[in-house]
């Protein structure tokens, strides 16, 4: 998720405490923000700290000598020398049987401007492949600027000496901020490549939440004097810590959840991938709506009547079907059905959820007519998402994560300043 989506979730996330309202409402605290900071917090450190305490063992910048035709022109990139090096570092992985890390550096050809390029690996033909491609601008667009013409081989195949396991499905495109790393490690088959080695490892686990919990409830039990009134501190830490944990689990990679005691990361649960702006958008409608149904929830006397299955079926989830059903008639429909297909597993709860709220359940073996109107809406929601989840090809999980990552690369500098 994006990292105003991470935000959001923490603020939500601390409006399930009455405490916390209460304190927000009539005495102007900031906790609610709390919940928001550490919310987004478990990428800030990835992407400012963890990332650059990575060890590399190789490093590749294409636009150094050690890859240049003519050591004067910046456009004279040798393709297949950078092919043949992440090669290199994959063979150095089979024969010595230790972790290498490879680091690919971006190519920038002014103060604005970048070289764009992709790198991936053939598990057909277990080959890496560099294919270098046109200038483009900090909004990614090509750009011509006289003189940066290529001179040298745009493509190149590093032959390498075992079986590649797990690579990504198509290339991942480097040009702005920085680019990715991956890991090496032999197994029995091959040599399996961990994308993004650094991200989502101990930054992102339980532990460390947990951690930041019992820190925020002991340092403000001394400032205010009572450690029985600062429970409510640790645990909105804590809890919008989990919210980012629990909304990285909805996407393809994972996270490291029980450092330090596991040491790589837990698959996610596949439902859609980070950049998907529908996704994004979802969970921050939601959040909108869960800070609302908590804002009426401590109200004295409450705004509106409506139970939790009737606001959240009727302004969350309903709108949300209405999106994707014009996005799905409409040209620009292929994001939307992506993140349809991933969902598959929740959106089929939706009736369910729906009839969910104040005595739902026993009004249903009561009697059918009090839930006719909500039990008609999940049963059409229901069977015309189906419509949307029939004939689509699978994307792998590598797209998926190749994805993720290229997001979050361009997220970079945007996180820490949600902050």
């Amino acid at each position: 998720m994006k990292g105003l989506t991470h935000f959001c979730t923490g603020v939500a996330t601390a409006t399930c405490f009455t405490q916390a309202m209460h304190m927000s409402m009539e005495s102007s605290s900031l906790i609610l923000l709390l919940g928001g900071l550490f919310g987004i917090l478990p990428d800030t450190q990835d992407f400012k700290l963890a990332m650059f305490l990575a060890k590399n063992d190789y490093i590749i910048d294409p636009a150094t000598p050690e890859y240049l035709l003519d050591s004067r022109n910046p456009s004279s990139i040798d393709a297949q020398k950078v092919a043949d090096k992440m090669a290199e570092a994959i063979n150095e992985c089979w024969d010595t049987g230790k972790n290498i890390t490879l680091q690919m550096h971006t190519i920038q050809m002014g103060a604005d401007n970048w070289r764009q390029y992709q790198v991936g690996y053939d598990v057909e033909k277990n080959e890496t492949m560099v294919k270098l491609g046109s200038v483009v601008s900090m909004s990614q667009l090509p750009v011509h600027i006289e003189g940066t013409e290529l001179t040298g081989p745009k493509e190149g195949r590093g032959k390498a000496k075992c079986k590649i396991l797990m690579a990504q499905a198509r290339p991942s495109s480097i040009d702005i901020f920085n680019g990715p790393s991956f890991l090496f490690t032999k197994k029995k088959e091959g040599v399996n490549i961990v994308f993004l080695p650094w991200h989502r490892q101990w930054s992102h686990s339980a532990t460390l939440g947990l951690i930041y919990g019992l820190l925020g409830w002991l340092i403000m039990g001394l400032v205010l004097g009572s450690f029985a009134k600062a429970w409510i501190y640790g645990a909105v830490i804590t809890c919008g810590y989990f919210s980012h944990l629990l909304f990285d689990f909805t996407g393809f990679m994972g996270a490291n959840i029980a450092w330090p005691f596991m040491h790589k990361r837990l698959e996610g649960g596949r439902f859609l991938k980070a950049s998907n702006p529908l996704g994004n958008l979802f969970v921050i409608w939601g959040s909108a709506i869960l800070v609302t149904f908590n804002i009426n929830r401590v109200a004295t006397p409450p705004v509106f009547p409506l139970s939790p299955g009737k606001l959240f079926g009727f302004f969350w989830l309903l709108p949300f079907f209405l999106i994707m059903l014009i996005a799905r008639i409409s040209e620009e429909k292929k994001p939307i059905a992506g993140m349809v297909k991933k969902s598959k597993l929740a959106i089929k709860s939706i009736p369910l959820i729906l009839l969910l709220g104040e005595g739902w359940r026993e009004k249903v073996q009561e009697t059918k007519k009090r839930t006719k109107g909500i039990r008609r809406i999940g049963a059409i929601i229901y069977l015309l998402l189906q419509l949307f989840m029939r004939g689509k090809e699978e994307e792998t999980i590598a797209e998926a994560i190749t994805d993720e990552q290229t997001m979050e690369n361009q997220e970079d500098f945007a996180t820490s300043d949600s902050i």
